[in-house]
């Protein structure tokens, strides 16, 4: 490949291409037109000899060699952006970055949905992408840039990673307006005579933190279903006369259509905490979004 003919353009064409799999998207991400990034891919192509991109259905996705250059080329673009960022500014009301944040369906409800809000107000040309992620490879996601910050539960270690705790949770028990048992906290006989619904974050599983401390104490709650999603529960606790333990600021979102009750028994909480990487701590534009995510919880 002739280096001489590779400029900076080209590289972060190639970038937004790998992250998208989309010609229309990478074009939205660079703001050029939808030719001019399909004028910029050939260019790619023809440099590096390689297709970089091939259809599938109607995405793009890495051939073996993109999928080798893109990883260490996410890197090198972080850390030139940031070699540049720490001497220059980040002004909100023009800035066009696109951000990607990772969190659980429960860490996006509590919190993203209000930084959309927010964003949509301070920054109105900002993007914002909510992203979910799997624990074992979320600090290669942030490493490599497909994440640029994470909101993860206390329970998630990453040694290497710069962190901010943001808020402590518990758990409460949920039913429907109306339950024939009225509005009365149950006690331990009658929590577990009732109909259950667990959420299961790696789907399928019908034991969690409230059947381990119950089996401590003696006693078996009947789990009816198993939802992957904690989103589920209240449109299914709504129309059922099933209740669910789910944590609070979630349940208070949904307080119009739920009952929210203390639990007859103690069950350990959880925080939440942002994490990114080092490469990201003197970013201007990323010491801006993580203000704008702690800024959500500083009344809390």
């Amino acid at each position: 490949m002739d280096v001489s003919k590779l400029d900076l353009n080209l590289l972060q064409t190639l970038d937004a291409l790998l992250l998208e799999g989309s010609v229309t998207e990478a074009a939205h991400r660079m703001g050029i037109s939808q030719p001019a990034m399909s004028a910029r891919l050939a260019r790619l192509r023809e440099l590096f000899g390689d297709r970089l991109l091939v259809p599938s259905g109607r995405n793009l996705v890495p051939t073996a060699k993109a999928e080798e250059i893109g990883s260490r080329l996410r890197i090198l673009l972080q850390d030139l952006h940031t070699l540049v960022g720490e001497q220059s500014s980040f002004d909100p009301a023009t800035a066009r970055d696109v951000f990607r944040l990772g969190g659980t369906d429960y860490a996006h409800s509590v919190l993203t949905l209000e930084l959309i809000d927010q964003l949509r107000r301070s920054a109105p040309f900002v993007s914002l992408a909510a992203m979910p992620f799997e624990t074992g490879n979320l600090w290669e996601s942030l490493e490599q840039g497909r994440l640029d910050a994470a909101v993860v539960t206390s329970f998630v270690t990453l040694n290497d990673a710069n962190a901010r705790h943001l808020i402590d949770e518990d758990f409460v028990m949920v039913q429907r307006r109306g339950h024939p048992r009225g509005l009365r906290p149950p006690d331990v006989d009658e929590f577990c005579s009732l109909d259950h619904v667990l959420v299961s974050p790696e789907g399928g599983g019908f034991v969690g933190a409230v059947d381990r401390e119950l089996g401590q104490m003696g006693f078996q709650r009947n789990v009816a279903v198993s939802l992957p999603h904690f989103l589920l529960v209240a449109a299914l606790i709504a129309g059922t006369d099933m209740v669910a333990v789910v944590p609070r600021r979630l349940a208070e979102m949904h307080g119009r259509e739920l009952d929210v009750l203390p639990l007859p028994i103690p069950v350990p909480g959880f925080g939440l905490q942002l994490v990114w990487h080092p490469r990201r701590r003197s970013d201007p534009a990323h010491v801006w979004l993580r203000g704008q995510v702690v800024s959500l919880v500083q009344t809390d």
